[in-house]
């Protein structure tokens, strides 16, 4: 049997056990919420054993640890799991600030334990066959890649912690990384980043957000992002690959498109349920078989990092290197 500790039983947490308590072997042993009637949601449900802290749930016999919690308290869960030696799960992002990103992945190396960090899109089938596609080589010499990423559905209102920036670093660190990992993913190293953003500016009548960023890659390609939070017009999103041969299209619907010169457009069907089994399942199967995850800690650094880097861009309105 597995055991498996929850740090953090809101949204994603309640999301993450309700996947893991369907897979054979696997047992939601403990959980650690500071709201009383989250814990007890999950002990009622899964017969988890409330802990008073982080430390308490690592050393409670359990063989890996989800951190769910706010991005303010990653740190603190995901150093408890290691410090004891445990597999770890976080989602993203890493960190909300370098110091304690670089710390987790010194305290990581060390360990020596699997540690995966929550980019669902990577798990998506999706996902695997536009990266299958990409790879083939098939768009020739890159030239550029278009993210678009609106949410048009944003509610959420003053004293909630997503709405204060030095708590969640708003839509560049909360829901553009997705994209930033997808393109590290595809394209390597980033070598500089310019970025314009609301930042979460408290001056508006109402929370939202707006982040428009170039990335350019080290093997040239220059990587537009558009992200916003916003309570009005379209939720999206899209993600375009232009090489000197076509495009290749990956958005929110159940197929890719891939158009080569000289040729129709093609409509490529793909299986679009979400990746969130298969990233569960990915890291079970890292404890069992004490290997490493599909998408690593050092994954969840590298998105941290251009993340960090928009925000300071941003912030003093001029080009960062990396």
């Amino acid at each position: 049997m597995t055991r498996i500790g929850i740090i953090g039983a809101g949204r994603m947490g309640k999301c993450h056990t309700d996947i893991l308590s369907k897979i054979d072997g696997v047992t939601i042993a403990a959980v650690y919420d500071p709201l009383p009637a989250a814990a007890q949601f999950m002990s009622e449900t899964y017969g988890a054993k409330i802990c008073g802290s982080a430390a308490e749930l690592a050393s409670s016999g359990i063989d890996g640890v989800l951190v769910c919690s706010p991005t303010p308290c990653h740190h603190e869960g995901a150093l408890a799991a290691l410090e004891a030696k445990l597999p770890v799960f976080c989602e993203k992002p890493l960190c909300r600030n370098r110091a304690d990103a670089e710390h987790l992945v010194e305290t990581a190396n060390r360990a020596g334990v699997p540690f995966a960090v929550g980019f669902v899109r990577r798990h998506a089938a999706k996902t695997k066959k536009f990266k299958e596609l990409f790879d083939s080589g098939i768009l020739g010499k890159l030239h550029f890649c278009n993210v678009d990423l609106p949410l048009g559905c944003y509610a959420r209102q003053p004293g909630d912690w997503f709405t204060d920036f030095e708590k969640c670093g708003g839509t560049i660190l909360d829901m553009l990384a997705h994209h930033v990992d997808l393109a590290n993913w595809l394209f390597g190293d980033a070598r500089r980043v310019y970025a314009q953003s609301d930042l979460l500016n408290p001056g508006q009548s109402e929370p939202a957000d707006y982040t428009a960023a170039i990335v350019t890659y080290r093997n040239g390609l220059i990587c537009n992002m558009m992200s916003s939070w916003q309570r009005f017009g379209r939720t999206d999103e899209r993600m375009e690959i232009y090489g000197e041969n076509g495009c290749l299209t990956m958005d929110g619907s159940d197929h890719l498109t891939m158009t080569i010169k000289g040729s129709p457009t093609e409509t490529i069907p793909v299986d679009n349920k979400s990746g969130h089994a298969a990233q569960m399942a990915d890291f079970i199967a890292a404890i069992r078989e004490k290997r490493r995850t599909a998408v690593s800690i050092d994954d969840g650094w590298k998105s941290l990092a251009i993340g960090l880097a928009m925000i300071e861009s941003a912030r003093e309105n001029r080009v960062v290197e990396l």
